[in-house]
């Protein structure tokens, strides 16, 4: 199954294997990294199924994340939490879907890791300057989500996900925060480059990873240097 979805060109998933998805992920299933134990609810975005997540644990292992105040936004499984927090960070996790924050908590407690978890869209309900590090695994599907679970594929027809995502920070002082989001060439970098510009703020490619043919980004979120 990994091996199937684990490949090129998904383009939000060949109809073949978004059925494929859709009945693998009907039922609960269980996932283990690095020593970590999870329960992976249905609407949940899985870990396993794709590259984002395990590409951004494998950059943060070159960091030190011991006392770091760290944020995932949108944490999905919470996959990235719990390492971090494993790591000894102070970690909060938020998601919009309520299923996935009820599995962050369950996984935490399975694994005795200590995470706030918070209902958010986006910074609707955190302070973003009280974390030194931001991790975000964004949609970027554009397509506006019918439901709560194809928020974690879409992010409207316009992106609008982006749009309120970089209008949020366009008044932070983004220079004392680590703040990383990861993107992969199936999306429109281009389009998401140009909403971020306009709200002044740079996209500084800090990794580029080749995974299974596809290309995948990690970019630092910056001042752009007309605007700091």
């Amino acid at each position: 199954m990994l091996a199937l979805l684990q490949r090129k060109s998904l383009r939000f998933l060949h109809p073949f294997l978004r059925r494929l998805v859709r009945y693998y992920l009907r039922k609960p299933r269980s996932y283990r990294f690095q020593g970590l134990r999870l329960t992976i609810y249905p609407s949940v975005f899985h870990p396993g199924l794709f590259y984002s997540t395990q590409y951004l644990i494998a950059y943060l292992s070159e960091v030190d994340l011991s006392r770091k105040r760290l944020l995932e936004l949108g944490a999905g499984s919470g996959l990235i939490s719990m390492v971090a927090a494993s790591h000894g960070a102070t970690v909060t996790s938020t998601d919009i879907n309520a299923q996935a924050l009820e599995g962050i908590r369950e996984n935490a407690a399975t694994n005795k890791l200590d995470i706030e978890v918070k209902e958010s869209d986006l910074f609707d309900k955190v302070e973003p300057q009280r974390f030194d590090m931001i991790i975000i695994n964004p949609p970027y599907y554009p397509k506006a989500p019918q439901n709560t679970a194809e928020s974690a594929w879409f992010c409207g027809e316009n992106f609008e996900y982006f749009e309120k995502l970089f209008r949020q920070l366009e008044n932070e002082n983004l220079n004392d925060i680590h703040i990383l989001m990861v993107l992969s060439e199936d999306c429109d970098i281009t389009r998401i480059g140009q909403i971020s510009s306009k709200a002044g703020i740079a996209l500084d490619e800090v990794s580029r990873k080749e995974i299974g043919g596809e290309l995948n980004f990690i970019f630092r979120l910056k001042k752009s240097q007309a605007h700091s």
